[in-house]
């Protein structure tokens, strides 16, 4: 695009904006008049968080010195991993969260 002296742009530019104002104070007006939006919060998601709370009340978040240990056994290739020992772990949390 060029752009010119003759003030041609200027002129535009000055009728797109009176229209965006006259739009914008449509769009204003529309939406006063709609229905306001209201949030439920679903009795699971409660009682997860009240029970995350209680276990973070008794232990910290994560063991610092556990997250070291493991990044320096993974950083000289000595970290395994037992899949056995996970898919117990997951079962066992999962029973332990369908019996609450």
């Amino acid at each position: 695009m060029k752009i010119d002296n003759s003030g041609s742009a200027v002129g535009a530019y000055a009728s797109q904006s009176k229209l965006a104002k006259r739009d914008a104070g449509t769009q204003a007006s529309a939406t006063s008049a709609a229905p306001t939006d209201s949030v439920e919060i679903n009795p699971l998601a409660s009682r997860i968080s009240a029970l995350a709370s209680q276990a973070g009340d008794s232990e910290p978040s994560f063991d610092a010195a556990k997250v070291d240990a493991i990044k320096s056994a993974i950083a000289s290739g000595s970290f395994s991993v037992d899949p056995g020992k996970i898919a117990d772990s997951l079962i066992a949390s999962t029973k332990e969260l369908l019996n609450q």
